[in-house]
């Protein structure tokens, strides 16, 4: 019977995962994804502590001036035990068991504290991406105030990146939370620009600052006419908002120099650099400071 209830919980897991109202029944690959799962939430717990917690940034890059204006804040997982562990893998399971909370916390502190660092070398921006979960933390915004205040960061160099699955998940005041991260000053974008169904209506009816067209997009842009039409049309839509616009992904000069040409203001990605420490990072920004006098 306890393997039974076992079985039940893999295929409620599963049925979960795959959006609400729907049911699943037991297979044997959902027992292989549930015992990783299980083993990834045993040997997470104590990881922050343990030190296998880090943040990692992706420098954001003015395509135009080639100069650092930014960075994009990622958690990585290196276990003692596991090795390296794809965000992809371990964030669900976080989201789903409620450790994303105080896990996206030390996110923010690190992020926060470390884009504080960065000012005396010029306004650069920190982006912190917001999971649903996260979002509905009732705590979130006080938080952000305190360690904002904390660092003495001004709330304009915050930039908090959601998808819109933040935006459909559940019942909660999110307009009031969004005028409560605006009273502060903090930046809203809009990430995976173009992934989903509702982007545009969302667009419209939230003050968003930046659109972050996704790299499934970019791909391609070199080589697909289409591609490179649904780009240009974002780019152009976004500039009429007065909106900034983030190409993600860019990988190679072929992408860039598209990107240029379509006036598309900022990118990130592995052509300019993967996500690096903190340090390596803070150095990327003093040499960009340099090159801009």
């Amino acid at each position: 019977s306890a393997e039974l209830l076992r079985n039940a919980d893999s295929a409620m897991y599963y049925s979960k995962e795959q959006g609400r109202n729907t049911y699943h029944y037991f297979t044997d690959d959902m027992n292989k994804g549930a015992s990783r799962r299980l083993l990834l939430e045993e040997h997470f717990i104590g990881a922050l502590e343990r030190g296998e917690l880090s943040v990692l940034y992706q420098p954001l890059v003015d395509i135009q001036r080639g100069a650092v204006v930014g960075a994009e804040a990622l958690l990585r997982w290196r276990s003692s035990v596991l090795g390296a562990i794809s965000p992809d893998e371990f964030i669900p399971i976080l989201e789903q068991n409620g450790q994303i909370v105080p896990v996206g916390r030390y996110v923010i502190t690190e992020a926060i504290e470390m884009a504080a660092s960065w000012q005396k070398y010029g306004n650069f921006k920190i982006a912190i991406n917001l999971s649903p979960r996260q979002f509905r933390d009732l705590n979130l915004v006080r938080f952000i105030d305190d360690t904002l205040r904390k660092v003495g960061l001004p709330g304009h160099l915050l930039e908090l990146e959601i998808t819109e699955g933040v935006l459909m998940s559940g019942n909660y005041p999110i307009d009031t939370i969004l005028a409560a991260l605006n009273e502060l000053g903090v930046k809203l974008a809009m990430d995976d620009f173009g992934t989903g169904y509702s982007s545009l209506s969302y667009l419209r009816k939230y003050p968003f600052a930046t659109l972050k067209i996704d790299r499934s997009f970019i791909n391609d842009i070199a080589v697909d006419a289409a591609d490179r039409e649904l780009v240009s049309a974002a780019v152009t839509m976004a500039r009429n908002l007065g909106l900034h616009v983030v190409a993600e992904g860019v990988e190679n000069e072929a992408q860039r120099e598209i990107l240029l040409e379509l006036q598309c203001g900022m990118a990130q990605g592995y052509y300019y650099s993967k996500p690096i420490p903190g340090d390596a990072l803070t150095a990327m920004v003093r040499d960009s400071e340099i090159r801009e006098h």
